[in-house]
C-alpha cells in the first residue's frame, strides 16, 4: 500500500510538472499570415466505393493513410475498404501490396474484415519500424466481426509468400461496455517483409493485440513511432497508439467514465514494445505476451489499471502527429474529433505528455460540460480523482490538462481532419507551423506550433490562432465525385443537390472527406475519400 501511495503522489507531481515547462513562448494574440494554395491532380485512385448509399461515405474511394516508406520514395497508400497499395513516387504507378478484406466474397486475407459504409472501419492504419530498412517490420490497424464465425487467422494462399506459422489470435482485451454486445474489435498486426525492395510481399505475420470496440464508432485510429528516437534511448522503437472512446462520453451510464477509467483503452493515447527483444530490461510483458510494456509507463505501478496508457481523457483521438522540435526531442500531437450533437462540442489539438487527464466527457476544448448523470459536477480546482473503475476511485487528484487548439464543431466542418508539423523547404511559408484541416469542409489550416505550446497553459480559455490557407478543394471534389459515380444510383441524387461550400450550417452539404500527408521532399498531398483523388499542393502564396 505505501509503494502505492507514493506512486500516486509521484504521478500528481509528474502530470503537474511534464514537458511543457520546456516549451517557451507566449499566447498568440493574432493569427498568422492568409495564405491561397493551388491543387493539381496527382493520382486519381481506383474506385472501391459502394455506390447503392446515399450516405457520403459510400464515396468513390476510402483513401485514408498516406506514409512514405523509411528510405526510400515508395509511398504505401490504405483503402480503408481493403487494399494497401504501393505508389512509386516517379512513375506514379499503384501497386496492390496487401488486400486485407476476405470477407464475404472478398479476395483479401481476414474472413472477419470488417469495412461498414459510414463508420470508421476497414483498414484504418499503418506505421513503419523506425528500423524497417534493416528488419523490414511495419505495423497494420484493421477491425473485425466480432460476431464472426470464420476463423481470424488470415487465409493461407491469398498472399503466396506470406509466413503463418507465428500468426495466433490473442485474447481480446475487454472494453467495459455496461452490458451492450461487442461486435467489433481493433487487431494490431506486426508484418516483417523479408524483401523490401520488391513490390510483392514475402515474409510473415503476428498479431499483437485485439481489443473490444464499444461501438461502430471511434475505433483505435492511428499508430506512430518518435521520429527522433535513435537506438539505446527509451523511445526507440516505442510504438504510440490512438484510441477512440467508441462513443462512450455521449452515454448515461456507467459507458461514459470510459475515457477516465485506467481499466480500459476508450479514448487514451497508449504507449507498447511491439518487438519482444527490445527493452527487455526497462519493460514487463503484455497479458498476452505478445508485445511489452515500458516500465516508465505513467500507471505501470497502479494495481487494476492497463499499463499500456500514456495518457487519457480524450473523446476520439483518431490522428497523431510529432513536431521534431530537435534532433533528439519530438513533442506529440493530437486531433481529437468532437460532436455536432447536443451541447456545443470542439474539435480540439492536444499537446501529448506523460499521464496527462484532458477530462473528457467532463470537459472539451475550453468548455466543462453539464451535469453528467453519472460522474457529478468538475470541481472549482480543475482537478479530477484517479479512476480505476466504475467503482474504485483513488483520493489522489490530478490537474485537467487543456487543449492548445480549438475551434466550435459547425463554425469551420465537424471533424478534424489531422495533418502533420511542417519542416520542408519547398514553402517556407509554412515552415515550423502544424498545418492541419477539417475532413467534412475540406478546409485547410496552419497554425504556428510556438502558439500551440503556449496556449497550453493551464487556462482553458488560452487558445492558439490559426489561419485557413484557402483552396478550391469542395467545388473541384464536388464536380470529380459527380463524374466518377455512376449514373442512376441514390448517391447520383445526393451529390446533385450539394453544396460545394463546405458549410455543415447550408442544406444538403457536401462531404468533402479529407486527409492530408506531406512526404519527405516537403510536397504536400490532399487525399479525398469523396471523389478517389490525391492532389499535390502546387503554389502557395
Amino acid at each position: 500500500m505505501r509503494a502505492m501511495l507514493s506512486a500516486k503522489r509521484n504521478l500528481g507531481a509528474v502530470v503537474g510538472a511534464i514537458a511543457l515547462l520546456e516549451m517557451a513562448g507566449s499566447a498568440c494574440a493574432q493569427p498568422a499570415k492568409a495564405l491561397r494554395a493551388t491543387l493539381g491532380d496527382y493520382l486519381e485512385m481506383p474506385a472501391t466505393g459502394s455506390f447503392d448509399s446515399t450516405k457520403a461515405r459510400s464515396w468513390v474511394a476510402r483513401v485514408n493513410f498516406f506514409v512514405e516508406e523509411p528510405g526510400a520514395k515508395r509511398l504505401f497508400v490504405t483503402d480503408q475498404t481493403g487494399p494497401l497499395y504501393i505508389l512509386d513516387k516517379k512513375s506514379k504507378q499503384l501497386t496492390p501490396y496487401l488486400v486485407f478484406n476476405g470477407s464475404g466474397d472478398g479476395k483479401g486475407m481476414f474472413a472477419r474484415f470488417l469495412a461498414d459504409i459510414s463508420f470508421a472501419s476497414g483498414l484504418e492504419g499503418i506505421a513503419f519500424d523506425p528500423d524497417y530498412r534493416r528488419n523490414g517490420k511495419f505495423y497494420t490497424l484493421h477491425m473485425e466481426d466480432a460476431a464472426s464465425a470464420a476463423s481470424p487467422v488470415p487465409k493461407n494462399g491469398v498472399v503466396p509468400n506470406l509466413d503463418l506459422s507465428k500468426y495466433a489470435p490473442t485474447k481480446a482485451i475487454v472494453t467495459p461496455s455496461a452490458a451492450a454486445p461487442i461486435r467489433r474489435e481493433s487487431v494490431l498486426v506486426e508484418w516483417t517483409d523479408t524483401n523490401t525492395r520488391d513490390s510483392k510481399f514475402e515474409g510473415s505475420a503476428r498479431e499483437i493485440m485485439r481489443v473490444q470496440l464499444l461501438s461502430g464508432i471511434h475505433p483505435i485510429n492511428d499508430l506512430t513511432f518518435n521520429p527522433a528516437a535513435r537506438p539505446g534511448d527509451p523511445d526507440w522503437r516505442v510504438l504510440y497508439i490512438s484510441a477512440g472512446d467508441g462513443g462512450a462520453g455521449e452515454m448515461a451510464d456507467s459507458r461514459r467514465l470510459n475515457p477516465q477509467r485506467l481499466d480500459n483503452f476508450g479514448g487514451k493515447i497508449l504507449r507498447i514494445i511491439p518487438d519482444l527483444k527490445e527493452h527487455i530490461s526497462t519493460s514487463q510483458l503484455s497479458d498476452n505476451g505478445q508485445y511489452r510494456i515500458p516500465s516508465d509507463n505513467p500507471f505501470v505501478s497502479l494495481p487494476g489499471v492497463r499499463k499500456e496508457i500514456w495518457s487519457y481523457g480524450m473523446r476520439n483521438p483518431h490522428r497523431l502527429a510529432w513536431d521534431r522540435v530537435s534532433s533528439t526531442r519530438a513533442n506529440l500531437l493530437a486531433f481529437v474529433i468532437g460532436s455536432n450533437s447536443g451541447q456545443p462540442r470542439f474539435e480540439t489539438i492536444d499537446v501529448i505528455n506523460r499521464g496527462a487527464n484532458f477530462g473528457y466527457p467532463l470537459r472539451e476544448g475550453p468548455d466543462l460540460k453539464p451535469l453528467s448523470p453519472v460522474y457529478g459536477f468538475v470541481p472549482n480546482d480543475g482537478t479530477l480523482p484517479i479512476r480505476i473503475s466504475d467503482t474504485v476511485v483513488l483520493n489522489d487528484r490530478v490537474p485537467m490538462r487543456d487543449s492548445s487548439l480549438a475551434y466550435k464543431t459547425g463554425s469551420e466542418g465537424d471533424a478534424i481532419a489531422g495533418g502533420f508539423v511542417y519542416r520542408g523547404k519547398r514553402w517556407p511559408a509554412l515552415q515550423g507551423s502544424l498545418v492541419f484541416g477539417d475532413i467534412t469542409s475540406g478546409k485547410i489550416f496552419y497554425v504556428r506550433t510556438s502558439d500551440l505550446y503556449a496556449a497550453a497553459d493551464g487556462n482553458p480559455a488560452t487558445l492558439a490562432a490559426y489561419t485557413e490557407i484557402k483552396t478550391d478543394l469542395a467545388s473541384i471534389a464536388l464536380q470529380r465525385a459527380r463524374n466518377r459515380t455512376p449514373s442512376g444510383p441514390p448517391s447520383v441524387a445526393s451529390l446533385a443537390g450539394a453544396t460545394a461550400t463546405g458549410n455543415p450550417s447550408i442544406a444538403a452539404p457536401f462531404r468533402v472527406d479529407m486527409r492530408l500527408a506531406v512526404d519527405s521532399d516537403g510536397e504536400i498531398y490532399v487525399l479525398t475519400k469523396s471523389d478517389g483523388m490525391i492532389r499535390r499542393v502546387e503554389s502557395i502564396e
